[in-house]
C-alpha cells in the first residue's frame, strides 16, 4: 500500500467516526430537548403557581467570614424561561433558566480594615452578585486605612438547568439557592425527570427534600465525602416527621404540584 492510499484509509476511517460521533451527538440532542421541555412546562406550572400564592419563605445568607448575615429574606419574583438553540432551521430547548430574589427591606453597614480585607469583601460581593456601596477611609499617604460597606438586603438566584450533549447528561448549576454560591449537579438522562423536579421544587419552597442525595452523581459523592450522615439531614428527617403540612392529609404521595395546586382552588 502506497503513502497516498495509506493516508486515504487513514481519513476515511477518521470520518466514519465523526460521522458516529455526531450522529450520537444528534441523538442526544433530542433526548436533552424532549428532558427539558418536559423540565419546562412544570417549572412554569410551579412558578405561576408560586407567583400567586406568595408563599412566606425566609432566607438567611452567611456574608465573607461568617459573622455577618442577611436575615429574613423573602423570596419573590419567580420567573421561568427556556433558552433556545437552532439547529438546521429546527429549535431546541438548550437551557431551563429559573430566577427570583430574596429580599428585606433596608441595608445592613460593615466595616473593614485595611485594603486587603476591603479588596476582599469587595470581590466576595460582587462574585455573588449582591449590590454595595463602599466608602473607602484613606490615610495621609494615600493607602486604604477602612472600608464601610453598604450592602442592600437583597440576594438574586439562578437556577440553570441544562443538557451536555458530549457526556449525555443533564446539568443543574444552582447560584445563590440556600447560601452564597455555586453548585452543580449531574444526572443521567434516565435519571432526569419528575422526581428531581419535586425535589428541586421543595428546595425552592424550603421543604424538607432529597434534592443534594437524589441521582448517582450525587448518591456518590455524599457516600464519599460523609461517613457520617450530615446534621442537615437528620434535621430534615426530623422536620418531615413533625411537619404536617408537608403533604396536605390525603394528598400524600400526589407530589409538590398537586399540594399548590389544591393551595390555588381555596
Amino acid at each position: 500500500m502506497g503513502l497516498l492510499d495509506d493516508l486515504k484509509q487513514q481519513a476515511d476511517s477518521l470520518r466514519q467516526k465523526q460521522q458516529v460521533t455526531q450522529a450520537e451527538l444528534n441523538q442526544h440532542l433530542l433526548l436533552a430537548h424532549a428532558k427539558l421541555k418536559d423540565g419546562l412546562h412544570y417549572l412554569v406550572d410551579l412558578f405561576n403557581s408560586l407567583n400567586v400564592i406568595k408563599p412566606v419563605v425566609p432566607r438567611f445568607y452567611s456574608l465573607e467570614g461568617g459573622n455577618t448575615q442577611l436575615e429574613n429574606l423573602l423570596q419573590c419574583d419567580y420567573n421561568c424561561n427556556g433558552r433556545r438553540l437552532t439547529v438546521d432551521h429546527r429549535d431546541y430547548i438548550e437551557a431551563v433558566v429559573l430566577r427570583f430574589r430574596c429580599v428585606a427591606d433596608g441595608n445592613i453597614t460593615l466595616e473593614k480594615q485595611s485594603d486587603p480585607m476591603v479588596n476582599r469583601l469587595r470581590d466576595h460581593l460582587w462574585t455573588h452578585a449582591l449590590k454595595f456601596e463602599v466608602t473607602e477611609v484613606r490615610n495621609e499617604r494615600g493607602y486604604v486605612e477602612r472600608g464601610i460597606f453598604t450592602v442592600k438586603c437583597e440576594v438574586p438566584v439562578t437556577i440553570t438547568i441544562s443538557g451536555d450533549l458530549e457526556k449525555a447528561q443533564i446539568k443543574i448549576v444552582t447560584k445563590n439557592l440556600e447560601k452564597l454560591g455555586e453548585y452543580v449537579y449531574i444526572y443521567e438522562f434516565d435519571e432526569f425527570g419528575k422526581e428531581v423536579l419535586e425535589e428541586l421544587g421543595k428546595v425552592i419552597i424550603a421543604k424538607p427534600n432529597a434534592f443534594r442525595t437524589t441521582g448517582k452523581r450525587q448518591q456518590a459523592m455524599a457516600t464519599t465525602t460523609n461517613s457520617r450522615v450530615p446534621r442537615e439531614a437528620v434535621v430534615d428527617a426530623l422536620a418531615a416527621k413533625r411537619d404536617p403540612g408537608t403533604e396536605a392529609d390525603g394528598d400524600a404521595g400526589k407530589g409538590l404540584m398537586h399540594n399548590i395546586k389544591s393551595l390555588l382552588k381555596r
